[in-house]
Order: structure tokens, then sequence, then C-alpha cells
């Protein structure tokens, strides 16, 4: 069998990461850690991949679905959408734009316009409104946790804001 030699370097954080990882998983080697995680990655990407979802639970009466947005974004579905790098949000933007698709599609909904009323307001294509909308009602979960966690970082700092019914 041919090998390959891979090295790379890590921060401080990413071998602390990694030891946590390889303890959780009771791996030999930190090497070993990382194949089984890849193959756990790998059958989860094959998963969603083929219209799966995973759940999480303590009985099937109250599973919750976990959102994976490393796994469930995959850049080639959309035309007018996309992933930018952002310390904790994971759902897509648009693209060449400052713009969250869920500020539109909120606005959207928020103020009951056509597609085509919300493409002129936001001077976009109505394909795009129409990407938005489709990407937005299948990750409604991804975008109420991120508005959660945006109203928890701002009551951090002292500040409130009505959550959005």
């Amino acid at each position: 069998m041919k090998t390959k030699r891979a090295n790379f370097e890590i921060t401080t954080d990413q071998d602390a990461m990694l030891g946590r990882l390889r303890q959780v998983l009771d791996a030999p080697s930190t090497k070993d850690a990382l194949l089984r995680s890849s193959r756990v990655m790998l059958y989860l990407a094959e998963s969603l991949a083929q219209g799966q979802h995973l759940y999480l639970g303590e009985n099937p009466s109250n599973l919750v679905r976990v959102i994976l947005p490393e796994l469930e974004s995959p850049s080639g579905r959309w035309t007018w959408l996309t992933p930018r790098m952002h310390s904790w949000r994971r759902q897509l933007w648009v693209k060449g734009r400052r713009l969250l698709a869920s500020q539109v599609w909120r606005d959207l909904l928020a103020n009951e316009m056509t597609a085509t009323e919300a493409a002129e307001n936001w001077d976009l294509p109505l394909e795009a409104i129409e990407e938005i909308i489709t990407y937005c009602t299948d990750n409604t979960e991804l975008i109420a946790a991120e508005a959660d966690e945006e109203r928890h970082q701002l009551a951090e700092l002292g500040r409130t804001c009505e959550a959005a019914a």
C-alpha cells in the first residue's frame, strides 16, 4: 500500500480540539481520530445529498432536526446565493451584496410583498428572489437559530429587540 505524508500547521486551539476529539472517540492516535471523524462526515454528506436528515431526541415524539451547515449549503445548488466567511453565521448571502438571504425573505414576508415587488424593492432579478424564497423556506431552522444567536449577542451588549413573529 502506497502512503502519503500529510504535514500542516495547526494552532494551539486546534491542537486542543484534536486532542479532545481523540479523547471522545477513544482513538489511539490523532490520525485515527481524524480518519474516524472523516468517515462520519462523508457518511453524513452522502446521506444528506440523498435527501435524508439527521434528528436527535430522547424519544420519537420530541425529535429535533440537526442542521449541518457545512454539509447542507452546497454552493453548486444556488445561482444567486453564496456562503461567506463569518464567525458564526452559516446561512447564505446574496452574491455581490453584503446582504443575508433571510433579510430579503423577512422583508418580503413582513411587508406582504410578492416576489416581483421584492425584486423591484431590492433591485434583484426575479429569479434571485425566487431562489431566496426557496432557500429560506428550506432552512427556517437555521435562520431562526441565527436570529436567536443575534438576539443573545445583543442582550450581552445590553440591547434588546423584539423577536419576529
